[in-house]
């Protein structure tokens, strides 16, 4: 129960500290705080987003073991653009220098920012239809989880720090739900 406890913690702590780092871009740029938030955040979310693999894997062993994967890749990239976000503003890169490295290192760029990126918000989807599915979480909750997972992408593409903003709030509030829900799962409801 501890470790579950723990677990709907970091569904909150990993959205919160994320949600916080548009506070901190500057001129649309994640630059050192922002980027590091980014980055923080990574952690306690993935530890919640276990909790909901170890629910939903009864249910789905291999979906939730491909729903996993893809939770892991695509925060490899989201922390991947946090910390590109530091090093960026450490070490004073501008946008064009930033974007010239794309050119000279295609392959590793596409792998680390263009695929790994991507697969974030898809494995958000992905868990809003298996909540959907399974019932772990009522319907309506599932649906924020979709949202949130459109807005995202929305949101960084924008570079808009209001737009990042709400969109990240509405990312807080759909995990605040998916974690009241697990803080409050019976052992027996996860398998």
């Amino acid at each position: 129960m501890v470790v579950r406890r723990l677990e709907s913690l970091g569904l909150i702590i990993g959205p919160l500290l994320f949600a916080l780092s548009p506070l901190f871009w500057i001129d649309g740029h994640y630059g050192v705080t922002g980027g590091l938030l980014i980055a923080i955040a990574a952690v306690p979310w993935v530890y919640g987003l276990i909790g909901e693999y170890n629910a939903l894997r009864p249910r789905f062993p291999l979906l939730s073991g491909l729903w996993m994967l893809l939770v892991l890749i695509g925060m490899f990239g989201t922390v991947a653009f946090g910390l590109q976000g530091v090093f960026e503003s450490v070490f004073g890169i501008t946008e064009f220098r930033s974007l010239a490295t794309f050119d000279i290192y295609p392959l590793p760029v596409a792998i680390v920012l263009i695929l790994a990126g991507p697969l974030f918000p898809v494995a958000l989807l992905s868990l809003g239809a298996m909540h959907w599915w399974t019932g772990l979480t009522p319907r309506w909750s599932a649906v924020s989880l979709v949202f949130a997972a459109a807005a995202f992408p929305v949101a960084r593409i924008s570079r808009s720090v209001p737009v990042a903003f709400i969109a990240d709030l509405v990312m807080l509030a759909a995990f605040c739900v998916v974690a009241w829900f697990a803080w409050h799962r019976r052992d027996e409801e996860s398998i």
